[in-house]
């Protein structure tokens, strides 16, 4: 079983397929198997065609899309956007960049996207064994909406344009598969990795259930593989949803459900997790925090009501989508959305900022980029109580990550940078295993475990933190990691939970991490310690907020990515 996330829907794909929904037609030009045999064939030699576009050029629906402009037209806060018109006016708009979109199909046809569909690089359709990745269902249009805040062709005097309006899409089709299987998430990872600059992904685990996710072996191999391997070796740089369960929707209190942290995925070293922003520059409510957030992009924020303030894009043309036509305060023409939102929307603008960037800089490996965009971010909400400065200087949030991707930034940035040269290192540090009990009911003193680190690496670039327990209700603790240069780290707090197989309530004994992952292990992830030394004394602690369940640390062990 896996899950979609759709704005703040989320859909549960389950054998049963996607509803009643009608495959496309025979007679369907796209589906003709000539035609794609033909462009097949040029896919091995075709060099992708030069785009000129103006900032000064029209799009019918581009005053909409405060998110790249805003002036304050909607209400919301002059300024408050990705900051990419200086850089279109740099003259960089994403030429010959790459970007997979892997999601639930991407509309090839459609007319704001049609010149922008890559004509070197083969699409994939997982769930019909195609290189076509254009949605089968007439409800499918997530993908879409996510390609169109990349790269819609921007000045055509229609419709919207994307954040680097000359990049390239090539769609995976992965979410429309009743059953995905981790075969078929390492082949939409890999999927013609070695012409893909960045990949996208909108998706991930299930939101609201404040449940601990692991990846599989076989989607962490397809990530090691792009970023080695990816784009000439200088690897493709993978953007992923942070995702939309942070406000609980219905469960009962705590409200606080979901962690970027509990997400497989959103934690991996070889991706980064992007949270959402709305346009006054603060955390959407639904938007879930955590030690492995990267940074945040503007998307609808707190007003669920009025998606003025939620993200124009394209829609699936025709009787596709998710527009039919002026519902619910939609535009009135169905290629196109006025309410694309969550993480979903924002992860695709931060794609499209890098697109920029690596339209001017292509040599850039995918640790240039994700560095660069770490230290360019912007200090957004900057009364808020959680921002701190880790020991390289960098300003830390648990809500925003290193802050708002800003392109405008992330450009005077890169004029100065020197490529990173040190080869990537991994090294993982010998196991303890404390044993140490965990108090009940106390969330002031709880367990306290040290933890010495000897490490060639003297600059971190990521950290996993391997934590194994037998505690029997894992949602009432709060785990703590302190680097030895100081800088804290939250990776759990008290959440409520839902049992995702019957949507009850979880009870004690069935909620351990043992019961969550299949194993008794979990690993978390760390970003906030970018540019820290990680040699020294850590320290790991952990409290329990509940009364009645017990458990002890069994065992912890680090794992640092750097140079």
């Amino acid at each position: 079983m896996k899950f979609l996330q759709l704005g703040l829907i989320t859909i549960i794909i389950t054998s049963l397929g996607l509803g009643n929904c009608n495959p496309i037609k025979k007679s369907d030009p796209f589906s003709d198997n000539l035609l794609l045999l033909l462009l097949l064939n040029s896919f091995a030699t075709a060099r992708e065609l030069d785009c000129t576009f103006s900032s000064s050029g029209t799009d019918s629906l581009y005053d909409d899309q405060w998110h790249l402009q805003n002036y304050g037209q909607l209400g919301g806060t002059t300024g408050e956007d990705a900051r990419v018109k200086p850089v279109w006016d740099q003259g960089y708009s994403g030429n010959q960049v790459i970007v997979s979109v892997v999601d639930d199909g991407l509309d090839i046809r459609h007319e704001d996207l049609a010149a922008n569909i890559s004509i070197s690089t083969r699409g994939l359709n997982l769930f019909n064994n195609t290189f076509n990745p254009s949605h089968s269902y007439t409800n499918s249009f997530h993908g879409s909406a996510v390609g169109g805040v990349i790269g819609a062709t921007g000045g055509n005097g229609m419709g919207v344009r994307g954040a680097a309006p000359c990049s390239k899409l090539v769609g995976v089709n992965i979410l429309e598969k009743s059953t995905i299987f981790t075969s078929d998430e390492y082949r939409a990872m890999v999927n013609e990795s070695g012409r893909v600059f960045i990949s996208n992904n909108s998706w991930g685990s299930p939101d609201l259930y404040g449940w601990l996710w692991p990846s599989s072996s076989l989607w962490q191999q397809g990530i090691n593989e792009g970023v080695s391997l990816g784009r000439g070796g200088k690897g493709t740089v993978y953007f992923w949803a942070a995702g939309n369960g942070a406000n609980g929707g219905t469960v009962a209190s705590p409200t606080l459900v979901d962690n970027a942290n509990f997400d497989g995925q959103a934690n991996y070293y070889g991706v980064m997790a992007i949270g959402g922003i709305g346009q006054n520059g603060m955390k959407a409510s639904y938007s879930e925090s955590g030690a492995n957030l990267w940074v945040v992009a503007h998307t609808q924020g707190n007003n669920a009501s009025a998606y003025t303030t939620a993200i124009s894009t394209t829609d699936a043309s025709g009787g596709f989508g998710f527009n039919a036509g002026g519902t619910g305060g939609d535009y009135v023409f169905s290629n196109y959305t006025r309410r694309f939102n969550g993480t979903s929307s924002a992860t695709p603008l931060a794609a499209g900022v890098a697109a920029l960037l690596l339209s001017k800089y292509p040599e850039f490996t995918w640790r240039d980029v994700r560095e660069l965009i770490a230290y360019s971010a912007r200090q957004n909400d900057a009364f808020d109580s959680d921002w701190t400065t880790n020991a390289a200087g960098l300003k830390i949030n648990h809500k925003y990550g290193f802050g708002a991707i800003d392109a405008e930034q992330l450009f005077v940035r890169a004029n100065t940078w020197t490529p990173i040269s040190a080869s990537f290192k991994t090294e993982a540090m010998n196991t303890v295993s404390p044993g140490t009990s965990i108090p009940d009911n106390d969330l002031v003193t709880g367990a306290n475990v040290s933890y010495p680190v000897t490490s060639s690496i003297t600059y971190v670039e990521f950290v996993d933190v391997e934590f194994t327990s037998n505690h029997t209700y894992f949602p009432e603790l709060r785990i703590t990691v302190t680097s030895p240069s100081g800088t804290v780290s939250v990776l759990t707090e008290l959440h409520a939970c839902r049992n995702p197989l019957n949507n009850s309530g979880c009870t004690s004994g069935n909620t351990s991490i043992a019961t969550m992952t299949g194993s008794s292990t979990y690993r978390f992830g760390l970003t906030r310690l970018l540019g820290e030394n990680p040699n020294g004394s850590w320290n790991i602690r952990v409290y329990d907020g509940g009364v009645g369940d017990t458990g002890s640390i069994q065992s912890i062990r680090l794992r640092i990515y750097g140079r």
